[in-house]
């Protein structure tokens, strides 16, 4: 009998579960539309062999996963606790993988995303659910650890949230703000509307946004994927740390926000794009 899932899918006390999606669904599968033509002949031929179809198909798998327990399936909801990544501030500009965790128990992206490679890379030792399961963890976590917002500053008092006077206070990634006067949070601006608010005009037409993105050339993009992905995590800490320094709970801010921060956006985007491909075509060769 082959062994079972090695990343810890089954143990049950991780069934309490904080949803945290990163990106929207739509985002997910941008990001893995761009990845696709960069995969390898045979990267692309054992995903597609053990998903069925694209890996586009498969981006927000682990989004929709959260809502399983509601509907009492059982078995995959706790890979809900996998979206966010927790780091410490070692210096001015530096941070590193801490490890504090949220009560809850997210923030195990890198670790988790670590042993999931790890099963792709030996995949003939795992039964082909196994694989499945762990290949459509791996596209949605690299995507994940690139979204502004899916990292908890522990240098905020409120990085967790917290509670004052009796009253809870989100944490921070989840500040109450307003968006072109309309109620949300801090995270659903970034996770919904950070890259379709560059290019209104085309809707969510994949294809155009695409076209409008995917422009890096082939030496910058074989750049930006070197480093272990722990690096990469670090430097999405690092690249997105300001964002929460220009916007506090409560503060109002319109689409032209999303604007001034265009080049964060589409940089987040590609580099989760083109580090997808590259990790996909390390552990499927």
């Amino acid at each position: 009998m082959k062994r079972i899932f090695i990343v810890t899918l089954f143990v049950a006390t991780l069934f309490s579960v904080q949803p945290a999606f990163a990106w929207d669904g739509w985002t997910h599968k941008l990001i893995a539309l761009i990845a696709e033509p960069y995969l390898t002949p045979d990267a692309k031929a054992t995903a597609e062999y053990y998903l069925g179809s694209s890996i586009m198909d498969h981006a927000d798998w682990m989004d929709k996963v959260a809502s399983w327990k509601k509907n009492r399936i059982r078995g995959w909801e706790q890979t809900s606790l996998w979206h966010m990544a927790v780091v410490d501030r070692v210096g001015k500009k530096k941070f590193a993988l801490s490890e504090k965790r949220t009560k809850k128990g997210s923030g195990d992206l890198q670790p988790q995303l670590e042993r999931s490679m790890e099963v792709l890379r030996n995949r003939d030792k795992y039964t082909d659910s196994v694989v499945v399961i762990n290949l459509k963890c791996v596209i949605h976590m690299i995507e994940d650890m690139h979204c502004p917002v899916h990292i908890y500053y522990t240098e905020y008092d409120d990085c967790f949230g917290k509670k004052v006077d009796g009253k809870r206070i989100p944490a921070r990634n989840q500040m109450r703000i307003f968006y072109n006067e309309k109620k949300t949070t801090f995270h659903k601006v970034w996770d919904g509307l950070s890259i379709r608010a560059l290019y209104p005009e085309y809707g969510k037409d994949f294809a155009q946004f695409r076209t409008a993105l995917d422009d890096v050339k082939p030496k910058k993009r074989a750049k930006i994927c070197k480093g272990t992905t722990e690096d990469w995590l670090l430097q999405t800490a690092k690249d997105c740390r300001y964002i929460y320094d220009d916007v506090q709970p409560g503060d109002h801010i319109d689409t032209q926000y999303m604007l001034d921060n265009r080049k964060l956006s589409k940089q987040q985007c590609l580099y989760a794009a083109y580090r997808l491909a590259h990790i996909l075509n390390e552990c499927l060769k």
